[in-house]
């Protein structure tokens, strides 16, 4: 997913929530420099693992805004793969 967090990356073990409930929690995150997105990705339910989903990631105390995108944010044809 994508977070609207400019401050600090999510890291490991930082939830994940919708609404007021925690449904998740972050793997691994990371700045995106070819895409320039704030990504994490994480453990959710199925049902909260659908393209264009809304969720929060709590992130240094605050919560933040998320969304879920599909898998591959850069070169999802795999047109530019080299040989």
């Amino acid at each position: 997913m994508t977070v609207d967090c400019s401050i600090a990356p999510a890291h490991s073990g930082d939830p994940v929530y919708a609404g007021t409930g925690q449904i998740g929690s972050v793997t691994s995150g990371g700045y995106g420099h070819r895409v320039q997105k704030n990504i994490a990705f994480a453990f959710v339910g199925h049902d909260h693992a659908r393209i264009g989903t809304k969720l929060e990631i709590g992130i240094l105390g605050e919560l933040y805004q998320a969304e879920v995108v599909t898998p591959c944010l850069y070169d999802p044809q795999n047109k530019r793969l080299r040989a």
